[in-house]
């Protein structure tokens, strides 16, 4: 149990923060099955591994330990008075990090034992750690989270307007209240942490350094990072209408398929999992009629999709050649 004492200055000093890189970071953990992924998750991690061939997936399985863990610099503390950290403000953080810092905190993912192959190339690449892990993380992050991110980021915009007004309307308590079940508010000022993933217990002054809270998608429990003697308070904790993140995911098809046929006409192809007219297509992939079109035209060309006409729209839909090849059977 991790708690925090908090005066006067601290509740005064309360601030919400929404950080693509944390984000970025906290994703992580529902890629190599070391936790359970929740029913909102499960449509993004399969698009997720699908994709595994565009970025670098062995560097970053490397940074989650079986624990589970990740290194603190992955999710690098904000700036005092910023709340609305960029990306690349998170990346450069991470290039930038101490060299000795990093090896130091990739060194714990070993947890005793001897280290995969890729983390100890990292290990060994010293000042080139850092900088190599931010390219990494931002190919990661423009494959797998970049395509959702809008979406996330109306959730926790959403979620931060809904604690806000909490907070306004009944003060530290009933904010506190509304959190997550695994936290406990005392008005003696002591805030109890249950975390999802256990780093330092024992009872810490926050010592007017305030409290940040970071809603997020992708966690299902509380979780906090960083040293509580040297960092000021900080909680993750599951943010409100994470749910949603599922209906607006669409089913991506395996990289194999994009290099066989190309992305616009896989996507295409994948999303025929039944007749479907090409103003509908085009609303699901989120691209012109024209370009879905012109992919159509060659998918049908090609022997991998049919068409029939129903009132006043063409249907189309997988032929068994292209049912097998969306679905990848082999011969």
């Amino acid at each position: 149990m991790l708690t925090y004492v908090l005066d006067v200055r601290d509740l005064s000093d309360v601030r919400f923060v929404l950080a693509p890189m944390t984000e970025t970071a906290l994703s992580l953990f529902h890629l190599n099955g070391t936790i359970s992924t929740p029913a909102h998750l499960q449509r993004w991690q399969d698009n997720a591994q699908a994709q595994r061939d565009r970025y670098d997936h062995r560097l970053i399985s490397a940074l989650i330990a079986p624990g589970p863990a990740i290194p603190d610099f992955l999710t690098p503390l904000p700036r005092p008075g910023v709340t609305r950290p960029s990306l690349d403000d998170g990346l450069t953080a991470i290039a930038t990090t101490d060299p000795e810092l990093i090896h130091a905190q990739l060194d714990q993912l070993r947890e005793g034992g001897e280290p995969s192959p890729p983390l100890k190339r990292l290990l060994d690449d010293g000042e080139r750690a850092g900088p190599r892990i931010a390219g990494a993380m931002e190919r990661y992050h423009r494959v797998a989270i970049a395509p959702v991110w809008a979406v996330v980021n109306r959730i926790l915009e959403a979620d931060i307007t809904f604690r806000g007004r909490e907070l306004a309307m009944g003060g530290p308590t009933q904010l506190f209240d509304s959190l997550a079940p695994q936290l406990e508010w005392d008005r003696d000022g002591r805030l109890r942490l249950d975390t999802a993933y256990v780093g330092e217990e024992g009872e810490f002054a926050a010592a007017g350094r305030g409290l940040t809270l970071m809603p997020s998608v992708f966690v299902t429990r509380l979780v906090s990072a960083y040293s509580p003697e040297t960092a000021a308070p900080h909680v993750g904790y599951p943010a409100r209408g994470s749910a949603t993140l599922t209906e607006s995911t669409r089913v991506v098809p395996p990289g194999a398929l994009r290099r066989l046929i190309g992305g616009a006409k896989a996507d295409v192809l994948h999303a025929l999992v039944e007749p479907v007219a090409v103003s509908e297509l085009a609303r699901r992939l989120e691209i012109s009629p024209s370009a879905v079109s012109q992919s159509l035209r060659v998918l049908y060309e090609n022997g991998l999709i049919d068409r029939a006409r129903s009132g006043r729209e063409v249907l189309y839909r997988r032929t068994p050649d292209g049912e097998r090849l969306a679905r990848g059977h082999r011969p």
